[in-house]
């Protein structure tokens, strides 16, 4: 239900008449509202002895719904997006705010900031308020009344990689909103500050094994972890190979740190495969500790706006202002 009540909300936002009146020619507009697709469905990743492996596949809540947003942002780290991922403007369809493109380049920003101050801690609150500053434009957008749940992130960015001096982890950076009420059905929407949580490696005594999301929260249907107990679509791999029985025994016995990475990419494969189904985007990608990133198996991308694809290789767009004259 929460997803249906998202896509309905951010599909009923339309322009302001008075800000369209008054607005330049050729700018954005200060009063209009945008549309925002969701990045749905489930997130597996499996953290191996070498390797950690990542699989995804959509919940397709709406038809413009996308996977989960998996970016490549260095050979040893990437970045998944879950929730409010695409912006537009709803008359135009054009573009306002790509998250996916905008995860690299904050990243990068950070990442050049702490080598050049020499600084060895972690980055990961810096990246986490970084994207806070696009996700805060965006929402200053907003005046409707949003029916989010009390636990519903407006946006859900999870960190998986390999730290330096530390080993592979996972971390989860929720962004939530604040609104307040103005006037009759006008509301002011904030972002708040990142809630971070790590969720690999976990407390000690714990068992290592699957880490698994969903989004929207509210998707009650089961885990790639309950289903290997129970379901017949994952009990035939237990026999269907080798290396992919010993993955599946490693996690049995809360041991994924002694799997070795190929075992698990096998594994994840079939897995994903399997609970997904036919007709669903899919995606299963790599970070081995040696050699980095990789894709095995590449989810569907987004389709290209007739904007973007008119548009000329740096022309200037809404998501980027041209340079000062």
């Amino acid at each position: 239900m929460v997803g249906s009540i998202f896509c309905f909300l951010f599909s009923i936002f339309w322009l302001a008449p008075s800000a369209r009146a008054q607005a330049p020619v050729g700018q954005p507009l200060v009063g209009d509202e945008v549309v925002a697709n969701l990045a749905a469905g489930h997130v597996v990743i499996y953290v191996a002895r070498d390797a950690i492996v990542i699989g995804l596949y959509e919940n397709k809540i709406e038809p413009d719904t996308r996977p989960p947003a998996l970016v490549p942002l260095s050979g040893r780290r990437v970045g998944i997006l879950l929730g409010a991922v695409d912006w537009l403007l709803p008359d135009s369809r054009t573009v306002f705010l790509r998250l996916d493109q905008q995860l690299p380049r904050v990243t990068g920003e950070v990442v050049s900031t702490k080598r050049l101050q020499q600084e060895q801690d972690s980055d990961l609150e810096d990246i986490g308020l970084a994207m806070l500053e696009p996700l805060r434009v965006a929402a200053e957008r907003l005046h409707h009344k949003l029916s989010l749940g009390p636990d519903e992130p407006f946006v859900e960015l999870l960190l998986v990689d390999y730290a330096a001096g530390y080993g592979p982890e996972v971390w989860s950076l929720k962004y939530r909103l604040v609104q307040e009420v103005l006037r009759t059905d006008y509301w002011r929407t904030r972002v708040l500050r990142p809630e971070y949580a790590q969720l690999y490696p976990p407390e000690k005594g714990q068992p290592l094994t699957l880490v698994e999301f969903r989004y929207p929260p509210e998707d009650t249907s089961p885990t790639v972890l309950e289903l290997l107990a129970s379901d017949p679509r994952l009990a035939k791999l237990r026999s269907a190979d080798v290396q992919t029985t010993r993955a599946i025994q490693q996690l049995e016995k809360g041991e994924s740190n002694k799997a070795l990475g190929d075992d698990a990419a096998l594994f994840i494969r079939a897995a994903v495969a399997a609970v997904a189904g036919p007709g669903v985007a899919q995606g299963v990608a790599v970070i081995r500790e040696r050699t980095g990133f990789e894709w095995l198996l590449a989810p569907p991308q987004p389709q290209r706006t007739e904007e973007e694809e008119k548009r000329e290789p740096g022309a200037p767009t809404l998501r980027k202002k041209p340079p000062s004259e």
